[in-house]
């Protein structure tokens, strides 16, 4: 449901986009799987037909060596994340082999802040490379201001909470 529903505030978008999973379509015409980039076109709207439901959602295993995070805001426990962040990392030794970072609700739809991946993929886990990725992920979006909170308050939440999910993230996977 929150999948077909397509909320970019929502959990679930944001996490698949970032363990990059797929979802299958069924319709009259058939079935079709598409990745999170082609389910998700912007607000509250998917590529799906009229015709079309969800029937399916595949998530690959995380890979040997990989760590997982979602840290989110809301104003109240159980209220929509003003904004969330999903962070995935694989490492090796010092050297992180793969990062993936993902906002939920900082735009229309969940965004992939490819430039704070490549901060990572680059520079390790090193605390001044998590700092460096979260302030890079804060000027990547460019959310709306709504009732909610401004573009500036977004625009600070995705920073500090890349920070948390990717000092989570890198925690689980036994870094310091």
């Amino acid at each position: 449901g929150s999948l077909a529903h397509a909320d970019p505030s929502a959990e679930y978008p944001a996490i698949l986009t970032a363990l990059e999973g797929t979802v299958v379509a069924r319709g009259p015409r058939g079935e079709r799987t598409l990745g999170a980039s082609e389910l998700f076109e912007t607000y509250l709207t998917t590529s799906l037909g009229p015709d079309e439901m969800l029937v399916e959602v595949r998530v690959p295993a995380m890979p040997e060596g990989a760590g997982f995070a979602f840290e989110e805001f809301s104003r109240r426990h159980g209220d929509f994340a003003i904004v969330g962040i999903a962070a995935m990392l694989v490492v090796q030794g010092e050297r992180c082999m793969a990062a993936r970072l993902v906002t939920a609700g900082a735009g229309p739809v969940p965004i992939r802040l490819r430039e704070s991946e490549e901060i990572l993929e680059r520079d390790g886990c090193s605390t001044a490379a998590i700092e460096a990725a979260a302030r890079r992920a804060g000027e990547l979006v460019d959310p709306d201001t709504d009732i909610h909170a401004s573009a500036a308050y977004r625009r600070n939440l995705t920073r500090v909470l890349t920070g948390r999910a990717l000092r989570r993230a890198f925690a689980r996977l036994g870094g310091r």
